[in-house]
């Protein structure tokens, strides 16, 4: 294999979550010495401990300029939100007082101040992955349009706030870097010179790959730092059940907020955590189990539970340690948020919309305080507590400005509240003290945790029904939702002959694994097909998932007319005089094929009269014999750009690739040979 084909010095793979987003790294030399040399940014820190991911929240200041993320653009929008709430109170207090401004010390004018960093003006986005998972098939060709609703209503382009989260991410990796870069320098000088290869290296082959790869890092380091973009390995993660046009619209923002296209990978989710765990000592009560998982044959099955979705995907082990798909990946929108929401319609009943809208608009610096509150509570609702037939109160504080504004709008009567939570019959399971309110822990699972848990279960239930998959009897329960005692104690119910594996950090097991995949066989082998090279070496391949597709794709194509079985409608005679029946879908993958790696679907010559050929791609969930069927699609097209040197009309072939974690597109010259790597629009 020729050196540009080489493993990449530095991956670093970005794991977009829903409620959390962070990035993990190594250098190929700690790859090769111990896999598991994964390191996470130490530093993410919301001023009471220091955490592994961030909060996925992206702040643009009253010009749509990106001002902050994560915990940064949380504070940030916190003491915005403080001080319209200080003014308003302020001028509840005495709407008369329209003398000085400021006070007796001369400090910045109040109203100066607030003008200048008015609240309503920024605009603040958490949670907006989600958005990208749509179940309307329709709305799915609109993301090059899309518009995300920010916390004061105003929009911006969905393309805009993902890239800007990107690009944070991206440079904060690369700031990282080069600070880890120059102290390795620094200490790299400072070694005697006599210090022997022997003791530094511990055989030649090592020492020529470990030289390599350092030596690209170091470089990183000159005045332009011009070399980082050739160094470094981009691995994103989206979730295997997303569309064909979500993880487009992902590269594309990746691109746009300044990543290479050659130098970017999607890693799917649950494939990451399926990687990772390949190489942890995973443990249960003690018993090493790793053994009885990785074996060849052996079956598994990955429930990867983040905020927004849950994928679950399942795995038999091959001999040679491939991973192969029994079932195409599939779950839902079920993950951690819908609790939230669940959380807030609780609210909704019990104060009225009506004043919960109008404490997020008041009082937003409360209202994200009681989400951040909840967030941290739901983790442990559900734990054995000491006295198991003590009842339990979880605890809110910080209402004390909704509580008013109920008791605003109910004439101002101190038992306002008290009466209403009498109407609704729940005065033994909630109460009202002052600024807080005190819910009875049964009634709060009921109400919130209940749904969204019976859902994932009934799905599991009906995934275990499935032939490929029933005889499974070892899950690995990963991401932050499956940190919930109430979710993992409601699978271990209904299915107590399997083992439940939560291994350690599950929560961040998906970014770390997607670093494995950087480092893995498969990337070389994708770059190869994208060169239009041929998957010829075993040992690209050994190692690399074998999936299957999770719908049926195929192209529109014309066959000759049969009286009796095809649509009239679809009736035309060509050049030729020939009675032809238009948009037949030709099924290119059926559903749950099998999709080996590299695997070449679709070959079509053209005869160049242009500088564009064009061949569209059909997706279908069911089986289908025309593409204008209903749940059948045009999800992207094929564009071959050629040179513009063209002159003898020479042929041109295009080639449709599967078995990555993208669809590759493949288009070559017929008389020169020259292959390159052609477009697949997904996003109309």
């Amino acid at each position: 294999m020729d050196d540009y084909f080489s493993p990449w010095p530095v991956v670093c793979a970005i794991d977009f979550g829903t409620t959390y987003s962070g990035y993990a790294y190594s250098m190929r030399p700690d790859y090769e010495r111990n896999p598991l040399n994964i390191e996470c940014n130490p530093s993410w820190s919301n001023e009471e401990m220091m955490t592994p991911k961030t909060p996925t929240c992206i702040l643009f200041d009253k010009s749509e300029n990106f001002h902050s993320f994560g915990y940064d653009a949380e504070k940030k929008y916190r003491k915005l939100a403080e001080k319209a709430q200080e003014k308003l109170e302020i001028d509840e207090e005495d709407d008369s007082n329209d003398s000085d401004d400021s006070d007796d010390s001369g400090n910045e004018k109040v109203e100066d101040k607030i003008e200048e960093d008015n609240v309503t003006e920024w605009l603040y986005f958490r949670r907006f992955k989600m958005k990208l998972y749509q179940d309307d098939m329709k709305a799915k060709q609109k993301l090059k349009k899309l518009k995300l609703s920010a916390e004061n209503g105003k929009k911006l382009p969905a393309l805009k706030v993902f890239s800007e989260a990107i690009k944070y991410l991206k440079d904060h990796f690369e700031a990282l870097l080069l600070k880890t870069t120059i102290r390795d320098d620094c200490k790299e000088s400072s070694l005697n010179s006599d210090t022997s290869q022997e003791q530094r290296h511990t055989s030649v082959s090592t020492r020529k790959q470990e030289t390599h790869s350092e030596r690209s890092v170091s470089n990183i380091v000159d005045s332009n730092h011009s070399s980082w973009s050739d160094d470094i390995l981009w691995v994103l993660t989206v979730p295997a059940i997303w569309s064909d046009e979500a993880k487009q619209f992902m590269r594309d923002a990746a691109i746009q907020a300044g990543i290479r296209d050659d130098h970017l990978v999607l890693a799917l989710e649950p494939e990451s955590v399926a990687l990772l765990c390949k190489q942890l000592a995973l443990t249960k009560k003690g018993v090493d189990i790793k053994v009885q998982m990785f074996e060849p044959g052996s079956k598994f099955m990955v429930i990867d539970c983040g905020g927004g979705t849950v994928d679950v995907t399942a795995y038999r082990v091959e001999n040679n340690q491939a991973l192969r798909e029994l079932h195409c990946a599939s779950g839902d929108a079920v993950g951690g948020t819908n609790v939230d929401m669940l959380f807030i319609n609780l609210l909704n009943d019990i104060f009225r919309k009506a004043v919960v809208e109008r404490f997020q608009n008041k009082s937003p610096s409360d209202w994200h305080e009681l989400l951040r509150s909840f967030e941290v509570k739901k983790r442990g609702i559900g734990l054995k507590h000491p006295n198991e037939k003590e009842k339990e109160l979880i605890t809110f504080s910080s209402l004390g400005t909704l509580i008013d504004a109920f008791t605003h709008l109910n004439g101002h009567s101190k038992n306002a509240i008290s009466k209403r939570i009498q109407e609704m019959d729940l005065k033994k399971k909630i109460k009202c003290n002052g600024p807080k309110m005190r819910i009875d822990e049964t009634y709060l699972i009921e109400t919130v945790f209940a749904g969204p848990i019976k859902d994932i279960v009934k799905h599991l239930k009906n995934l275990f029904a499935e032939k490929d998959v029933k005889d499974i009897d070892i899950i690995l329960l990963v991401g932050g939702f499956s940190e919930c005692p109430l979710l993992q104690d409601a699978i271990k119910r209904e299915f107590p002959d399997k083992t439940i594996v939560n291994p350690r950090d599950g929560s961040i097991a998906v970014m770390k694994g997607a670093v494995l995949f950087g480092h893995s066989a498969e990337i070389v082998a994708q770059k190869r097909i994208e060169q239009g090279h041929q998957l010829h070496e075993v040992q690209e391949v050994s190692e690399c998932v074998v999936r299957r597709s999770r719908a049926y794709y195929g192209v529109a194509t014309d066959v000759p007319f049969v009286d009796g079985e095809h649509l009239p409608v679809c009736r035309y005679t060509n050049e030729e005089g020939l009675s032809m029946c238009s948009d037949i879908f030709d099924c290119l993958i059926k559903k749950n094929q099998v999709m080996e790696i590299g695997q070449s679907v679709f070959e079509k010559t053209f005869k160049a009269s242009s500088t564009l050929a064009n061949v569209e791609i059909y997706r279908s969930d069911r089986e289908v014999q025309y593409c204008h069927e209903d749940g059948c699609r045009n999800i992207g097209n094929i564009n071959a750009l050629y040179s513009d040197d063209i002159g003898d009309r020479r042929l041109f072939k295009i080639q449709l690739h599967f078995g990555f974690t993208e669809k590759i597109a493949i288009a070559m010259d017929m008389k020169t040979q020259k292959t390159w790597k052609a477009k697949l629009d997904c996003i109309l």
